[in-house]
């Protein structure tokens, strides 16, 4: 009764009440399915959208309550505005993981058929036994981020937290730690010349797909850049706010004293933020010159339109599509892997 009751606030087709969806963040060009493994029960509590709306997006009985009562108190746009600055302290990428989290938690809330009253505010107990069941197949950094989500999802549904001072998750946490796969714990060494020797030296320039990879490694290993401010994590995170387009295009190449050099700017940064900063690009005589790798991938993948990401690729069928992170690593990691 109290779920039907919490439910009743919520639109018909089952989407969020109106002031979340006003104070959501930027939609995509085009809607994007959600794979049947990155789904959940129905539930007009969670409507399917991007990982990164998620925190937003998703709620609980408990939720709706709360949202209700701020209504009751402050003009709806107040209440739009509170969402929408408190989703903007995080950055996409970071709202991208916690999603993830929030997913994991309600296919596990899903599985043991816990309430939707009773996973917020969620028991001591049940954060334990969710992050339990995963040790062995998680590390701790990705357990770290789960209940990071989890929190803040707590905290935006005005919902308290009970993992502050759990000493129960806190040993979960410490045993999942011990209990981590080697493989989720190696640190990986860091690049060198050889491996972008290596790297250039095993790819297929034939392949657009791998034209890509080699710009990507070369300017991040001689231009200073991060891979997250190049490439998009995931196919439902591309933000024009943040990732760089093709409508920087073209490139004006200038030479002097037979160096050719280049500049393009991208909007984000790690350490400036939405200030962005200007990527220099300066030919060296080597057969990694991160020069001639970015043009070489601009010339090999020209039909791509402006609002596409910088580092998108066309497939053999004529179509188009982006470089992701994971797709980037995979390649790499082929050569550099254990």
């Amino acid at each position: 009764m109290r779920e039907a009751a919490a439910a009743g606030s919520w639109h018909s087709n089952g989407s969020p009440p109106q002031v979340r969806e006003t104070a959501g963040a930027t939609r995509p060009y085009e809607p994007i399915r959600v794979p049947s493994d990155e789904s959940c029960g129905p539930s007009s509590y969670r409507p399917s959208v991007l990982a990164s709306e998620r925190v937003l997006l998703w709620t609980t009985p408990h939720g709706v309550t709360f949202q209700n009562q701020l209504e009751q108190l402050y003009p709806e746009s107040y209440v739009v505005k509170l969402f929408f600055v408190m989703a903007e302290s995080l950055d996409e990428r970071t709202r991208n993981d916690y999603g993830a989290g929030l997913l994991h938690f309600n296919q596990f809330c899903d599985r043991l058929s816990i309430s939707e009253q009773d996973r917020m505010p969620a028991s001591e107990v049940l954060l334990s036994i969710f992050i339990a069941d995963a040790a062995g197949s998680i590390s701790s950094s990705t357990a770290n981020n789960w209940l990071a989500g989890l929190r803040f999802w707590h905290v935006i549904n005005g919902a308290q937290w009970h993992g502050e001072r759990s000493e129960c998750l806190r040993h979960v946490q410490r045993g999942l730690r011990l209990l981590a796969p080697p493989n989720l714990n190696l640190q990986h060494p860091p690049i060198t010349l050889e491996s972008l020797i290596q790297l250039h030296q095993g790819l297929d320039y034939s392949n657009t797909f791998d034209t890509v990879v080699l710009a990507i490694a070369c300017l991040i290993f001689w231009c200073g850049c991060r891979l997250e401010e190049l490439v998009i994590p995931t196919f439902d995170s591309f933000d024009m706010t943040k990732h760089v387009t093709r409508s920087i295009l073209p490139i004006v190449t200038q030479e002097s004293n037979n160096v050719r050099h280049s500049t393009f700017r991208i909007p984000w940064t790690k350490t400036t933020g939405n200030n962005g900063a200007d990527i220099n690009v300066t030919s060296r005589d080597h057969l990694t010159c991160p020069h001639a790798a970015l043009f070489r991938h601009l010339e090999a993948n020209p039909n791509i339109p402006f609002h596409a990401p910088l580092f998108s690729f066309q497939t053999p069928t004529g179509a188009w599509t982006s470089m992701t992170e994971q797709w980037f690593l995979k390649r790499c990691n082929q050569f550099w892997g254990p």
